[in-house]
């Protein structure tokens, strides 16, 4: 345990010899928040508002769109590593050292998403409370229960990228696979629209995907916007997501190994 927090912690430190990107990552992402809260402000001023039904109003929407957009930035990790090192042979070193590979990338992409989170989640949280004036959540089980939501939504996100990055041992490119996984996340997280606004129709289809349950559900339970069946029921739901592709990536990581061919004298 005690190599895998030494892991996260220079994970953490690499992160701040990038000052520069440090501020250029609060200005992006205050930027995005200022073009979703307008978006939003815009909508709900106009007669289309009528028919979003009443799953939202002008301000759950604008504090929704704000605290996605944190988690979702504070959610960042690097889901490239693994597939630059199977390109390059770099993995064979890895097999070789005492510790885990699958906890290792772990422990490196939670020491990054700290750093995102401290360095870039609070200021903005900071300044949309001034900014845009958006409330903090007051419901104290609904606070306590988003913790383990997040954590649920955040290892998803990860096992997915790693999932997604083992298929490098199998095929020589896996950009069109990142690029599909990036394209769904990107619809069906709930990172940019809320899974209420898609037709009813998609409903079912979306719930089966593991996505919804990455960004939506940690912030519909951080605003109050389930009932509270509804929170333990997603957070069960998150729960099942999280073993299956946990389960899932240990066996095509034990695949992976059999697959590597390793040359060199």
């Amino acid at each position: 345990m005690g190599t895998y927090i030494k892991l996260m912690s220079k994970s953490f430190q690499k992160e701040f010899a990038y000052r520069v990107e440090f501020f250029i990552g609060i200005l992006n992402g205050l930027l995005f928040i200022f073009i979703f809260t307008s978006l939003w402000k815009a909508i709900y001023n106009s007669p289309i508002s009528a028919s979003l039904g009443p799953a939202f109003n002008r301000q759950t929407i604008i504090s929704y769109a704000v605290y996605a957009m944190i988690i979702k930035i504070s959610f960042t990790m690097d889901d490239e590593v693994t597939v630059q090192r199977v390109r390059t042979g770099d993995i064979g070193l890895f097999l070789i050292k005492p510790f885990n590979y699958f906890f290792m990338n772990l422990s490196e992409c939670i020491g990054q998403s700290l750093f995102h989170f401290v360095a870039r989640g609070i200021p903005l949280l900071i300044l949309s409370i001034f900014i845009f004036n958006i409330e903090l959540p007051v419901n104290g089980e609904h606070i306590l229960l988003f913790l383990p939501s997040a954590l649920l939504g955040y290892s998803i996100i990860f096992i997915i990228n790693f999932i997604n990055s083992l298929l490098a041992f199998w095929f020589i490119e896996v950009f069109s696979f990142q690029l599909m996984k990036y394209g769904m996340f990107v619809l069906f997280s709930g990172g940019m629209l809320p899974i209420d606004f898609f037709p009813e129709a998609m409903q079912p289809f979306i719930s089966f995907l593991p996505f919804k349950y990455t960004i939506y559900v940690p912030t519909s339970i951080f605003i109050s916007h389930f009932s509270r069946n509804q929170m333990y029921s997603q957070i069960l739901i998150q729960c099942i997501w999280f073993i299956g592709l946990y389960v899932l990536s240990v066996f095509m990581w034990k695949f992976a190994e059999k697959k590597l061919v390793i040359q060199g004298g």
